[in-house]
């Protein structure tokens, strides 16, 4: 079985292990709250596994320290193709707009089946308080300090760490996260996000 990774137009094709095991997209483009590029991220991440498999948690580091998840804004957070029965539980992370936050988010999930998405948004700021930052330089592309890496567990069992590599600065992404074990028939990384406080 294969996927594809989409990077500004370039397509990098992924072998990934068993049929049914977990796999997700994870798309990011700016967000809706003013600032810089990317001062809020506005995410979307769909469930694209075999049949039966859904998706029950994702948690999210934010990659360089001297930055923060400040805001996981519950007003944006929205399920997409589903049946009405799931929900989104934000169990580590900042709801408020207020300087403070963590390195990390996770959300747990109920009836997150294949051809579900959930999008939501989050906004990273400076440890030290100061808040208009591009996000594409803290999760990945941020020089000496670690990338983010996400991870999604699955009702299968299967889990997935992925580690963003550094990526050309673009308006949005779309990236196609494969089971572990996925073999990369191109240059490519994983992915991951956190969060800090603004």
């Amino acid at each position: 079985m294969s996927a594809r990774m989409i990077l500004g137009g370039v397509v990098v094709a992924l072998a990934h292990g068993a049929a049914g095991a977990g796999l997700v997209t994870l798309s990011l483009q700016n967000g809706t709250d003013g600032g810089m590029p990317f001062n809020t991220t506005a995410f979307q991440v769909t469930n694209i596994s075999g049949p039966g498999v859904a998706l029950t948690s994702w948690s999210m580091t934010v990659g360089d320290t001297q930055f923060l998840f400040d805001n996981i804004y519950e007003s944006e957070e929205l399920f997409t193709g589903g049946d009405g029965t799931q929900a989104a539980n934000l169990t580590v992370g900042e709801r408020d707009d207020d300087g403070m936050g963590g390195d990390f988010f996770t959300y747990a999930f109920t009836n997150f089946g294949p051809g579900v998405g959930f999008r939501g948004q989050w906004d990273i700021d400076f440890d030290n308080g100061a808040f208009d930052v591009d996000a594409r330089t803290v999760l990945f592309n941020n020089g000496d300090a670690p990338n983010a890496v996400a991870s999604f567990a699955f009702s299968d069992g299967s889990s997935i760490q992925y580690t963003f590599p550094d990526l050309e600065i673009l308006e949005s992404y779309t990236l196609t996260i494969p089971v572990p074990g996925a073999v990369v028939l191109g240059a490519m990384g994983g992915l991951v996000v956190l969060r800090r406080r603004r």
